[in-house]
């Protein structure tokens, strides 16, 4: 219930910051954040609570963390495109490729070995088309909608897909595939790795959103001749 304790202060600060924004596109974001955390706090709750859990091929699977995942993500990734003012086909294209991405995870998890990992390496095709586009479509056009905040942009896509690339590392090694750790070391990484790629994510969003406004203000800022 700790987890689910410190997602509820999280959860509550992007609330309090969504009803207290001082424009239209700190709301937006806040809002995000907000909806990001509070999904991962359902999961938590239904962990807690024993919930969201079944014996499938021998083993504890959690399923209800694909739900979650499959809910949150996809803000996730908004969070990024609503920065970086991506254009629709590549915001439509990163969702997509997102959403099949879970999927097949989650097929991989229920299926016996060695199946699973035939769908495992399907779902990493479906990732690595993701990063893709955040490397190239994405971060190209943010940079030109904002070429004063090129450099916050490569860190914010670069800790996204650092965080994200853990998670099929940690399902590979986890008791889904070698089991070379156990079931509560699985859920303390995934835990670890939730916290910093929601909540920590959030908080960096939220400092691009600052870099960009600083950005702007410097640009109309008129030019002072001496007299």
């Amino acid at each position: 219930m700790d987890w689910c304790h410190r997602y509820g202060i999280r959860w509550n600060f992007f609330g309090f910051g969504a009803h207290n924004a001082k424009n239209e596109q700190w709301k937006i974001l806040y809002t995000l954040n907000f909806f990001i955390c509070l999904i991962a706090a359902g999961l938590y709750l239904a962990m807690a609570l024993k919930q969201g859990v079944n014996i499938i091929n021998d083993r504890p699977t959690y399923w209800v963390r694909y739900v979650t995942w499959f809910l949150s993500t996809p803000l996730l990734l908004l969070d990024l495109t609503f920065l970086g003012k991506t254009s629709l086909p590549i915001t439509g294209s990163l969702l997509g490729a997102n959403a099949y991405m879970i999927v097949t995870g989650f097929v991989a998890t229920i299926s016996p070995k060695p199946i699973s990992y035939i769908w495992y390496i399907v779902s990493c095709a479906a990732y690595l088309a993701v990063a893709y586009m955040l490397l190239n479509q994405y971060r190209t056009q943010a940079e030109r909608n904002h070429p004063r905040c090129k450099q916050a942009f490569r860190k914010l896509v670069t800790v996204h897909l650092v965080l994200w690339t853990l998670y099929p590392v940690v399902w590979i090694l986890g008791t889904e595939g070698f089991n070379l750790f156990a079931q509560g070391t699985e859920t303390m990484f995934y835990t670890l790795l939730d916290l910093a790629s929601k909540v920590g994510f959030g908080f960096l969003s939220l400092n691009t959103l600052h870099n960009i406004e600083q950005a702007t203000d410097q640009r109309r800022e008129p030019i002072s001749t001496a007299v």
